[in-house]
């Protein structure tokens, strides 16, 4: 655990203190550099090392919880490592994991298609080509364009949506597992079923921030789109609020699972090959 929480603590350090730089000399580089594409090139190195740092930690993670020992009582760790024990609920959070990260990549414009634009008209470009904007907001800049014109595709490369993109996904995913499993206890009394499925509805309920720019326009109709399109903007910002919660859903959800296992009076379930232990 000691060294997930080094690799993800370096990891998004060095990722918001590469954005918070290039913030502070992105004029800089507007006016005085002649051609950026090397120093963007740079920056996007950088932030693809602290990505991969962050995956690697929370690789980490996963691994201490699944090698946690079975004890005599209930733990949010062991929670866990019966949830993640479950081939289901893996499936079904890797399912949805893959599937939000590809809503995620649509509605943040990560991947963009445009069956009836003429790229050659609106952009410019009549075949695979690419641009680099060294000039935004912080955490969108410096940003990478890519045209694919025969395939009516775009590519909007950000440094938030390139780190969230990878982040987020495993976390709803995890988020996902932990709450399929909670809702699978059906064979636990009234009072004990509800703790587990509070804290899976608390998980389910805070796995999807990308979705509510895109239920406001399906449910509510002009307003609903109006108030997404205005929201747009602000969907990185969204999901960077919506991160501690991701990380606070899990042991949330293993709570109530635990006070479910205490309230039914279950034992943890104990490796194969071992008995009760001796007193």
């Amino acid at each position: 655990m000691v060294l997930a929480a080094v690799s993800i603590a370096v990891g998004l350090s060095v990722a918001f203190f590469n954005m918070f730089y290039w913030a502070g000399i992105q004029d800089i580089v507007s006016t005085e550099v002649k051609s950026p594409a090397q120093i963007v090139f740079d920056f996007y190195i950088a932030q693809a090392v602290s990505t991969v740092l962050v995956v690697i930690g929370l690789y980490q993670v996963y691994r201490a919880v699944a090698a946690t020992k079975a004890g005599s009582t209930p733990s949010i760790l062991s929670v866990m490592k019966e949830a993640l024990a479950s081939r289901r609920a893996v499936r079904v959070g890797a399912a949805v994991a893959i599937v939000y990260a590809a809503l995620y990549a649509f509605a943040s414009s990560l991947i963009a298609y445009q069956p009836t634009v003429d790229f050659a008209k609106v952009y410019g470009v009549s075949h695979p080509a690419w641009a680099v904007f060294t000039t935004g907001a912080t955490g969108a800049a410096p940003a990478i364009y890519l045209y694919l014109p025969s395939a009516h595709l775009g590519m909007q490369l950000l440094p938030l949506t390139l780190l969230f993109i990878f982040l987020v996904p495993i976390l709803v995913g995890f988020n996902v597992v932990l709450s399929f499993y909670a809702l699978r206890l059906s064979s636990f009394p009234q009072t004990s079923r509800w703790l587990a499925t509070s804290g899976a509805v608390f998980g389910l309920f805070t796995a999807c921030p990308t979705c509510a720019g895109l239920f406001l326009a399906s449910s509510i109709g002009g307003v609903g789109t109006a108030l997404a399109v205005a929201l747009a903007p602000f969907q990185l910002l969204f999901v960077a609020v919506t991160l501690p919660v991701l990380l606070i859903g899990p042991l949330f959800t293993a709570m109530s699972v635990k006070k479910s296992y205490e309230a039914s009076c279950r034992l943890p379930t104990l490796p194969a090959g071992r008995g009760i232990p001796k007193r």
